[in-house]
């Protein structure tokens, strides 16, 4: 058992406090890391309003990069020693659909997800009076973690570095969503809405993958303007102007080929709907509190053969190799989506600046 540092959240949208907490060493097929770096994301401030229901008291933090310490049982993917990056998909990879090519949509880590356990139901965390203490995929809001040897993948040296934490989300979600769902075509035209650490990810991708036209909506100009660094070739603020009338305009009245939705609101799932093109595909991706659901214009839908596909994450024994090594040939750059670096202590400031939309990416650094 270790003592560490650690972020706890004790109630929904109440600070968090910075306390020594206990975790126990890995299990078969787990590794412990020490982490270096975590990524602030949208997933954990649903978390933290209790938007997305998870057990309290809790540690957040999905994606995360660390140095081996420690493996469990039979693991053989990693070493102690190596710099790996957590990804927050955990595939078991017995299930029906990591058997069939599906690991993002593990069967039983879906039914883990949010309980704030380990695959075999229990917790590595305590407090140091023995009472339990949850965790949120991982748990990188500490000094150390314990997740399952699935879920990690070794970093090259030239990626070893704090930046590599988004691979674990941000862009292990784009990937899955650009390549996996909705397999862009070369000379396709898509619009993102939402120009975040996800959605910049898109616009990255979508260019490798050779889209002729990119188009990038969202509500702050600033947002936008690191959209067209990244790629895009159009930007639209959709509080200045209507997001659908100017992509079908843009694309000659047809609509685009695809559209992404990224932020998880009814008004950007409608308009993503009714900017795709008779034929097109509608990729949704941002995560809806629970109990909310979208409009939707199902005669649309249905006469203009739509397809509406969800997409959730990536396949991190699959798709990571692959993103490391887009990467590493510069098709993908990580250190300019980091916008801002926060000490443990500064967890809440972090997430008040993702809340305001004054960061494209930020990095909470537990040493």
């Amino acid at each position: 058992m270790i003592d560490l540092k650690a972020a706890v959240l004790f109630e929904y949208n109440k600070p968090f406090r910075i306390m020594n907490i206990n975790i126990d060493k890995p299990k078969a097929g787990e590794v412990l890391i020490k982490t270096e770096a975590a990524g602030v994301c949208h997933s954990d401030l649903h978390a933290i309003s209790g938007k997305t229901p998870v057990p309290l008291p809790i540690v957040l933090g999905h994606e995360f990069v660390g140095y081996v310490e420690d493996i469990g049982e039979g693991v053989s993917r990693v070493n102690v020693g190596d710099m790996v990056v957590s990804s927050f998909i955990w595939p078991c990879g017995k299930c029906v659909n990591c058997a069939s090519g599906l690991e993002n949509l593990c069967e039983p880590a879906a039914a883990l997800r949010i309980k704030g356990v380990s695959i075999d139901g229990t917790t590595r965390l305590s407090f140091p009076d023995g009472k339990p203490l949850y965790t949120f995929l991982g748990g990188g809001y500490a000094e150390y973690a314990v997740v399952p040897e699935n879920a990690v993948m070794p970093l090259p040296s030239e990626l070893k570095k704090e930046s590599s934490a988004i691979l674990g989300c941000a862009v292990l979600t784009a990937y899955g969503a650009v390549m996996n769902t909705a397999h862009v075509r070369l000379g396709e035209k898509v619009a993102i809405f939402g120009a975040g650490g996800v959605g910049t990810n898109i616009i990255q991708l979508c260019k490798i993958a050779g889209a002729s036209q990119i188009i990038a909506v969202d509500i702050i100009n600033e947002k936008l303007l690191t959209a067209k660094e990244f790629g895009a070739d159009i930007t639209i603020n959709s509080r200045e102007k209507d997001p659908v009338k100017e992509i079908r305009e843009i694309t000659g009245g047809k609509g685009a080929d695809v559209t992404f939705e990224v932020i998880g609101l009814a008004d950007t799932i409608y308009s993503a709907t009714e900017s795709a093109r008779v034929g097109g595909r509608v990729i949704l991706i941002g995560l809806m509190p629970v109990g909310i659901n979208a409009p939707m214009n199902a005669a649309r839908v249905v006469r203009s053969g739509l397809q509406i596909l969800g997409s959730y994450g990536g396949r991190p024994r699959v798709d990571l190799p692959r993103i490391i090594e887009l990467t590493r040939e510069g098709l993908l750059n990580l250190d300019k989506l980091i916008t801002k670096k926060f000490k443990l202590e500064q967890i809440d400031d972090a997430f008040a600046a993702l809340e305001k939309g004054e960061v494209t990416r930020s990095l909470i650094i537990p040493k």
